[in-house]
């Protein structure tokens, strides 16, 4: 009989849907499909633009060429246009050549659904758009230009970097369609993040910046753009980041979502209303014990919001009306993934369309019927169909308590059918902080070690300890000026938890994560020797080091306040370099040439530490890879080399 063990293969072969986007008058989705790995050397791996009737009455096929990497798929008001972004995957990175080589263009597909037009020749790429309220216009967020020698200078080898001097904007510009004329609609300087039309097309609000760097989302403020100046007036402004501005329908009032969070992307909160007429802003889910991922206003009604949040880690949708109360119409264990928009919704017939999984489904676009007496996600794709014939794991959902009483949740993943035996345990612990483990997938390319050891016989224990989203604004910012403290305890007794409850041998422990699960895997290591192996990720090791050479600082400086070159803060208290004499477990390190968040220095510091000090270790380094890995043999040698590192010690 065959073996149906998940494989290597099949983690890499995914298809990923996302971005999902009803159509404004007719049964139709619009959405990207992705590949999740790039090939040899490409910065980006293939995604496409597809299309899906809503109603059963056809299959899902692709819209965009092959050879664009397509993204963001946007219907304008009619529905007679979908404009998309298009990036030429056949250039390589970074040859000199065209200016517009290794951007991001605008294309535009006329309803029939031919050849797509290319809309832009932006130097700079274009990163984002929304067509205009009435359809007429495209407004466009376009990067400044290089200066106007910068190929020349390339190419005499005068590639000096004068680090944050050359200040290139993100910046507003209305593009014609139909003539492909380009006029600037912000002409100040300021950094835009995220803009919104008012139903009205009469004002735009825009979160922006003053600097155009990752560090300055950390301070970026709410404000509305001055058409005659170019410039903008602040709305609104806290220590607190925002995210998906929404307007209401009479135009008088934005919807944000609002949080301390430690990466863009990773935005669920509170949902925060702003009035523009001057009134009090108002924060309409003050101690509700979810965490709100969008709001969108339902604009028959200026008195409730559709939204999609997630509540004790299980999805939800359902309606938020100003008086703060949230009336859930769908809940269940499973997850929304955050891809492009969240959700779409369609106000008239009261239709969403979303990605969801489960952890026997991988993700798929659904759509959701809010009217109808009892909703349940209907699937309109089915991009995996091979997964179907592989044996999945079991993901059951756990809770205890912590060394203070905070109850807290995660999930155990084991192998199917072994009921309650005392199995070797992985500790997996996620990135973020502000981020979560939900009963979605285990089989996608950043969660394949959770399929892949539980085939190779092992349990793993996905803890969300406090500063996880899913359980409340509170308990997200609970880790706040102590990363490394309570959030390690809860971890450390959700261990113990399932020693007690016999899922777990605990002669036969590993610990393991990405990003900031790198940084909790270092720590860990340097605070207890119960673990037989380790796996970093993207790691961080010493806070000092990384404020000053990570492109966002600005997410240490809020969750450890203070002066960040204390010798005697928690910068180098919560370091574990600081602590590395302690170690003794065989840890391996795996980390991005390229990474701009979680620098490789990072990995070396550590690395070399052990190894002078005779602990086994290694250090892994993918060439031109960032924070995550893109290329598919890079992804294949940290799946596999990661589960063979645990396996050959625990």
């Amino acid at each position: 009989m065959a073996d149906a063990r998940i494989t290597v293969d099949d983690i890499l072969g995914l298809q990923f849907p996302g971005d999902a986007q009803l159509h404004p008058t007719r049964p139709l989705v619009a959405f990207v499909v992705s590949s999740g790995v790039a090939e040899v050397r490409e910065s980006q791996g293939a995604a496409r633009v597809w299309i899906v009737p809503s109603d059963g009455s056809g299959a899902a096929r692709p819209l965009s060429a092959d050879h664009l990497r397509a993204t963001h798929p946007r219907w304008s008001p009619t529905g007679a246009h979908l404009a998309y972004l298009g990036h030429d995957r056949t250039l390589e990175p970074g040859k000199i050549g065209s200016a517009e080589q290794d951007t991001a263009q605008l294309f535009v597909l006329d309803e029939g659904w031919g050849e797509a037009r290319k809309l832009t020749h932006c130097a700079g790429g274009v990163i984002g758009f929304a067509w205009s309220p009435d359809g007429a216009t495209l407004t466009l967020m376009i990067v400044d230009a290089p200066p106007a020698n910068a190929a020349q200078r390339l190419a005499s080898g005068a590639d000096q970097i004068e680090y944050e001097r050359c200040h290139r904007f993100t910046r507003l510009w209305t593009l014609d369609p139909s003539s492909g004329d380009m006029e600037p609609l912000s002409t100040a300087d300021a950094h835009v993040f995220e803009f919104a039309w008012s139903p009205d097309g009469r004002r735009l609000a825009a979160l922006i910046a003053d600097e155009p760097y990752n560090w300055a989302w950390y301070g970026a403020r709410l404000a509305l753009l001055n058409p005659a100046s170019g410039g903008f007036t602040t709305l609104h402004q806290s220590r607190k980041q925002f995210t998906a501005p929404a307007w209401s329908p009479d135009s008088s009032q934005l919807a944000v979502i609002q949080g301390t969070w430690s990466d863009q992307g990773m935005s669920g909160g509170d949902v925060l209303v702003v009035d523009t007429s001057g009134a009090p802003d108002r924060i309409l889910t003050t101690g509700h014990s979810r965490s709100y991922l969008n709001a969108r206003w339902d604009m028959s009604s200026d008195s409730r919001l559709c939204c999609a949040a997630i509540e004790d880690g299980e999805a939800e949708i359902g309606w938020l009306t100003l008086d703060g109360t949230f009336h859930c119409v769908w809940r269940a264990p499973a997850a929304i993934l955050h891809q492009g928009d969240v959700t779409s919704l369609d106000a008239s017939t009261q239709q969403i369309a979303f990605t969801l999984a489960t952890p026997r489904q991988p993700p798929e676009i659904h759509t959701l019927d809010l009217s109808a007496p009892a909703p349940t996600p209907e699937s309109l794709t089915n991009l995996n169909p091979a997964l179907s014939d592989r044996d999945l794991p079991e993901t059951t959902v756990l809770h205890w308590r912590s060394f203070d009483g905070q109850l807290i949740q995660g999930l155990l993943v084991r192998p199917a059918g072994s009921g309650k035996t005392a199995l070797p345990t992985v500790v997996q612990v996620h990135g973020g902080p502000t981020s979560l483990w939900q009963p979605g997938f285990m089989a996608l390319r950043s969660t394949g070690w959770i399929s892949l050891l539980a085939a190779a016989g092992y349990a793993v224990l996905l803890p969300n300890p406090r500063g996880s989203m899913g359980f409340g604004t509170a308990f997200a910012e609970a880790n706040i000026g102590d990363m490394g403290g309570a959030d390690w305890a809860d971890v450390m007794a959700g261990i113990e938890h399932c020693i007690a409850e016999g899922f777990s041998d605990p002669t036969r422990l590993a610990l393991a994560g990405w990003s900031y699960g790198g940084y909790l895997t270092a720590w860990g290591i340097t605070q207890t020797q119960r673990f037989k192996a380790a796996v970093a990720g993207a790691s961080i090791t010493n806070w000092i080091s990384f404020h000053g050479v990570s492109t966002i600082p600005g997410f240490d400086a809020t969750f450890y306040p203070g002066d960040p070159f204390n010798w005697d803060g928690p910068y180098a208290q919560f370091s574990p370099m600081l602590h590395v004499r302690n170690v003794t477990t065989p840890t391996l390190f795996l980390h991005g040439e390229r990474d701009p968040i979680c620098p490789l220095g990072q990995a070396h510091e550590m690395w070399r530490a052990l190894k002078e000090r005779g602990v086994e270790t290694q250090l892994v380094v993918y060439p031109r890879e960032g924070h995550g890995i893109r290329e598919r043999e890079h992804a294949r040698d940290v799946l596999e080399r990661a589960v063979t590192w645990i396996v050959e010690r625990v």
